[in-house]
């Protein structure tokens, strides 16, 4: 992996920190070590449910490197976090990623570039329509099921942003992809983006998301970004989840009254209960 093949000064400079870790294994290993430790950095942060499992991770991972060499991770996380707060809305790793031919053939990866994301978003996102939607619901979810790096999400959240919609608190973003090492890499940089909303590692086609829209499944292959543990959002699934226990209250009391009008509809068409004082 050669620094001069990157485009962009941020871009070669991680590239010749993100070389100097270490040489005794491939780009691709090491690569994927990278995304799983700067994700669940990230993740177990907010994330309580799935920390034990993740921090198992991060430490075996940790374990497989020398003190400096793990400090070269940590610039490299460094560099992204700058070249984020230059320049928020672009797909960093993404372009990295494609750039240095990384992408699997097996799945058939071929990253879109953003420019064409931000067309893409111009035309999807329509002024008019958000706002009536917003105006209805308080906010709006954008999902992408083959996610990639995040570049439709990002220029999705650009798009909200020129038209001076705040996008951390209106809109939702959900995420999946089939391949996690690019899951991660979309995970990461929504998060830094400060974007509310949940990346899942799964086949979307044979193993679709369940529950609802607000919080999705919740398992272990789904990760959650910081900002959706703010206020704003953790009061909506609050609400969400108080009005799912008084709907099953409603049913359950629904159930139990046509239990008691079927049981005396019965007793109606028997003639009225009868007690037999004698065999």
């Amino acid at each position: 992996m050669k620094a001069g093949t990157v485009r962009g000064a941020d871009q070669r400079e991680f590239v010749k920190a993100f070389n100097g870790i270490c040489n005794w294994n491939n780009n691709w290993e090491r690569w994927n070590d990278m995304v799983k430790l700067f994700a669940v950095s990230i993740a177990n942060s907010v994330d309580r449910n799935n920390y034990e499992e993740r921090e198992k991770d991060y430490n075996r991972i940790r374990g497989r490197y020398k003190p400096q060499e793990f400090e070269g991770f940590i610039t490299c996380f460094g560099l992204l976090i700058e070249s984020l707060e230059r320049n928020p809305f672009q797909d960093f790793l993404g372009q990295m990623y494609m750039e240095l031919e990384m992408g699997s053939q097996a799945h058939g990866q071929c990253f879109t570039p953003y420019g064409v994301c931000q067309a893409m978003a111009n035309m999807a996102i329509r002024e008019d329509d958000v706002r009536k939607e917003l105006d209805d619901h308080g906010w709006i979810s954008i999902n992408d099921c083959a996610c990639g790096a995040g570049a439709t999400l990002i220029a999705a959240a650009e798009r909200l942003y020129q038209l001076g919609i705040n996008y951390q608190q209106r809109a939702l973003v959900i995420a999946g992809d089939i391949d996690q090492t690019v899951a991660m890499m979309c995970y990461i940089q929504l998060s830094l983006l400060g974007c509310a909303g949940r990346v899942r590692i799964a086949d979307t086609l044979t193993d679709p998301e369940t529950g609802p829209v607000l919080i999705g499944d919740g398992g272990p292959h789904t990760w959650y970004t910081p900002m959706f543990y703010s206020g704003i959002w953790s009061g909506r699934v609050f609400a969400l989840k108080a009005n799912q226990m008084f709907a099953g209250q409603l049913k359950k009391a629904a159930s139990a009254a046509a239990e008691v009008e079927k049981e005396e509809k019965e007793d109606g068409e028997r003639g009225g209960i009868q007690i037999s004082f004698f065999d």
